[in-house]
């Protein structure tokens, strides 16, 4: 008799990773994506891979990575006035159309 495999946990990250992205995402969805990160079964591994990032100096920019949202410097933004200001800046960076050299 084999053992039962359980069926694979289907991440919120992978399902839709925009809502982890700085530059796509929204204050909003930030914070619901935090939230599901806390939430999620992986986020000891996820803990124990950003440690390795930070030490590789590698770090993770513009994104949220085992709940922590990380600029991008790649320096992790630790307060929510912090965090409501860079979407705000990143936004304005979204909605400004350049225009060409004359």
């Amino acid at each position: 008799m084999r053992a039962a495999v359980p069926p694979p946990t289907v991440l919120a990250c992978a399902v839709d990773p925009q809502s982890w992205d700085l530059d796509e995402g929204s204050y909003r969805a930030g914070v619901d994506a935090q939230a599901e990160c806390f939430r999620c079964p992986r986020l000891a591994d996820c803990r124990k891979e950003l440690s390795s990032m930070v030490a590789a100096d590698t770090p993770p920019r513009s994104m949220i990575w085992a709940g922590v949202p990380f600029s991008h410097r790649g320096r992790p933004i630790t307060s929510d006035v912090v965090w409501r200001s860079y979407y705000r800046r990143v936004d304005g960076h979204r909605g400004t159309s350049r225009g060409t050299a004359a």
